[in-house]
């Protein structure tokens, strides 16, 4: 098995972080106090988040590895972790916060 592969493979079997599993557990619970009333629970759709920007990157694979185990070691999940690091690398650098152009809506 190529070693591409086997990064794939371990960061697909990574674990969920606790939030997460709190949360289900609370869905759970709110499901069975619903079923014990007799009425069906009520769903709560996801909260929409801010708006973001795709972005492709290849990184070497000692990165990845190392990518990899901060992300178990921290709990957060890619995309929260990647933020975090962003945020602190432009702080570093004292690169300060742009306001976010608007789009005007089209008639």
């Amino acid at each position: 098995m190529t070693t591409a592969r086997t990064t794939h493979l371990r960061r697909s079997a990574r674990t969920t972080p606790a939030r997460v599993h709190a949360r289900r557990k609370a869905a759970q619970e709110a499901a069975a106090a619903a079923a014990k009333a007799g009425r069906r629970p009520h769903h709560v759709g996801c909260q929409r988040g801010p708006q973001r920007v795709a972005m492709s990157v290849r990184l070497l694979l000692e990165d990845d590895v190392r990518l990899d185990a901060a992300l178990e070691q921290s709990g957060l999940y890619l995309q929260d972790g990647v933020t975090e690091a962003l945020r602190l690398w432009f702080k570093k650098l004292k690169i300060p916060v742009s306001p976010v152009p608007t789009v005007a809506a089209q008639d």
